[in-house]
């Protein structure tokens, strides 16, 4: 009965002249319930990943294929969207680039983030890790790292006490690889800012910084660990612009050229591609 509700469902929306993002999303069900092969409810992550998209109008705005591409990574990697786990989240970014007629537009796109807990999640799957653990270093903190011919590399951390609302000035993630030691990677502040993509304003390094530094130390320790498939698939998806072809199941990762610049929300329409190419320079 719930498969025939679902066909019903989805032919409902077929037959539409002007489906919304959020039909086109109903309209994929069953290529994400096939993505997703019983790891979660199909139902569940529709009803969360459209959540999402309502909650935000630039969302609602964005290229059907930035939208679905991005919904289908998060079904290939079997991650919830949304900040309830903070697997998976799906960010607007407003871009400039040239139409058929060489005349620069403004078009919104989504782009898929996977958070801290996403690439944790992604790093157990492979079974061979035991156990991950980041902490950001802050002002106060007595912080040393280096190596020698007895310890290899090492850090040593003294907190000055556990007071979260210090400035952080590092971040260091630590993976526990069974049967082979403990590997580690750390970040300066300055490196770790240095790796937010150009649109962080409108994604959750505005909202969620701490959080998203810890994913970055991460992400910075992800070579240095037995990788999943969908862990080798994040690291080379997340936060790009992913694009569905067919709107099905194969996605392709499209990283900006050089004449698609991403721009603020605030950016006059009058500004010159020359002007756009100098504040990127």
């Amino acid at each position: 009965m719930a498969d025939l509700a679902g066909k019903i469902a989805t032919n409902q929306v077929a037959q539409k002249k002007d489906p919304t993002i959020r039909d086109l999303v109903q309209r994929q069900q069953s290529a994400i319930e096939t993505q997703l092969a019983g790891t979660l409810n199909s139902g569940s992550f529709v009803r969360a990943a459209i959540s999402t998209i309502m909650k935000d109008d630039k969302l609602q705005q964005a290229t059907p294929a930035s939208v679905l591409g991005a919904i289908m990574l998060a079904a290939q990697l079997k991650l919830e969207i949304g900040p309830a786990l903070g697997h998976f989240y799906l960010t607007p970014r407003l871009i400039s680039f040239k139409d058929e007629n060489n005349t620069w537009q403004k078009r919104w796109e989504c782009l898929p983030i996977i958070g801290y807990a996403g690439y944790v999640e992604l790093m157990y799957r492979s079974g061979k890790v035991e156990k991950v653990e980041t902490f950001l270093v802050r002002d106060g903190d007595k912080f040393d790292h280096g190596a020698n011919s007895e310890r290899g590399r090492f850090f040593d951390w003294a907190p000055a006490d556990y007071e979260e609302s210090r400035e952080w000035t590092g971040v260091v993630a630590t993976a526990k690889i069974v049967g082979a030691g403990t590997v580690w990677a750390y970040l300066p502040k300055d490196k770790v800012l240095a790796r937010r993509p150009t649109h962080w304003e409108k994604s959750p390094w505005k909202t969620n910084e701490d959080e998203m530094a810890r994913k970055t130390g991460v992400r910075a320790l992800a070579p240095y660990v037995p990788k999943s498939t969908e862990l080798a698939k994040a690291v080379e998806a997340d936060e790009q612009k992913v694009e569905s072809i067919a709107g099905v199941h194969d996605l392709v990762v499209t990283r900006d050229e050089p004449e698609v610049m991403t721009l603020q929300e605030s950016d006059p329409m009058e500004r010159t591609p020359e002007e756009i190419a100098t504040d990127n320079a």
